[in-house]
């Protein structure tokens, strides 16, 4: 009789947990804090219980557990299986949810969207489409960097205007020579700053000069870069003006000019860019065509400023002005 009664109570003790399991639902999670991942994706496993929130930046997040503090994901998309178990709000920024029959959650789910937006990888490191709204972005930005090229050029003139004759005259001169420095110059800065900065943070004594090489390396070479592509767009301005006939201007309309002409094929190309999508090969062409013609500027400029050492002495002799005719002796009757 006795075992009879502890066989009923171990089955009716039995049958619970028999079900429970049957039904595929954990009665013991494993804890985990905040849940933060930037550039790769979450998954939230069964048996797991986030206690706090689970935030993902570039990247999308599985949720099979418990999320017990609300979830963030920025450029990637929320998947809810049958079995999760969520509470708090979602904030989802460039995504979408995906909520599987079962899912449980409770709180409110917040999209904030700029255009349609899309992840891939290169290596590890996400990038984003931002959809319609990324054109308007890189108008934005071309603009903003044509801007601060043109003040920058501006100011150039205004200082160094001796400079800039001597490095556009060694630039037409000699543009395959320049070409061949600027191109060097731009392969070997960085690793020549790297190396040099590695040297003296070997010794103790140079290890304040590294403070004061590289934004003192920096600045000589944006100072080269503006130099030489302010130089070249001036002489391209004034070679404009005098094919055309027009009496040669002052330095800064030949310089808008020849500014003008480089860097419009890469305005165009944005400007097409927010057209139709049947413009976008054009737009494509437009951009590959202005970048090529940007980078062949700032090469050749460059090469002509290292050529002058900054503008400071001539590679090439400076134009002979002519000199004025005499004046015939006036004759009194």
């Amino acid at each position: 009789m006795r075992n009879a009664l502890l066989t009923v109570v171990l089955a009716g003790l039995i049958a619970p947990v028999t079900a429970l399991a049957q039904s595929g639902e954990i009665s013991t999670y494993r804890l985990t804090g905040t849940r933060l991942a930037i550039g790769q994706d979450v998954h939230i496993e069964r048996d797991e219980e986030v206690t706090d929130a689970a935030v993902v930046v570039g990247g999308s997040l599985i949720v099979d557990g418990r999320v017990r503090d609300g979830i963030v994901v920025v450029g990637g998309n929320v998947r809810l299986t049958a079995t999760a178990d969520v509470r708090g709000d979602i904030v989802l920024v460039g995504g979408q949810l995906q909520r599987d029959a079962g899912a449980r959650h409770t709180g409110s789910v917040n999209y904030i969207s700029f255009g349609d937006w899309s992840r891939r990888t290169f290596g590890w490191l996400p990038t984003f489409e931002f959809g319609e709204f990324g054109r308007w972005l890189s108008l934005a930005g071309t603009f903003a960097r044509v801007s601060l090229l043109a003040v920058l050029m501006g100011l150039t003139l205004l200082v160094a205007r001796p400079a800039v004759a001597r490095s556009g005259r060694a630039a037409v001169a000699e543009p395959i020579r320049a070409a061949l420095i600027g191109l060097a110059a731009e392969v070997v800065f960085v690793p020549i700053l790297v190396a040099a900065s590695i040297g003296l943070a070997i010794t103790i004594i140079g290890i304040p000069f590294v403070a004061l090489l590289v934004p003192s390396a920096i600045a000589i070479a944006v100072v080269a870069l503006v130099l030489g592509f302010t130089s070249l767009a001036c002489r391209l301005g004034e070679w404009v003006e005098d094919r055309l006939g027009w009496q040669p201007g002052n330095a800064l309309v030949a310089t808008a000019i020849g500014f003008f002409l480089i860097m419009g094929p890469t305005l165009a190309a944005r400007l097409v860019g927010v057209g139709p999508d049947a413009l976008r090969p054009l737009a494509f062409v437009l951009l590959m065509f202005g970048l090529a013609i940007e980078f062949l500027a700032w090469t050749v400029g460059l090469g002509a400023a290292i050529l002058t050492g900054l503008g400071r002495w001539h590679t090439v002799p400076p134009p002979i002005s002519a000199a004025p005719s005499p004046q015939a002796p006036s004759v009194a009757y």
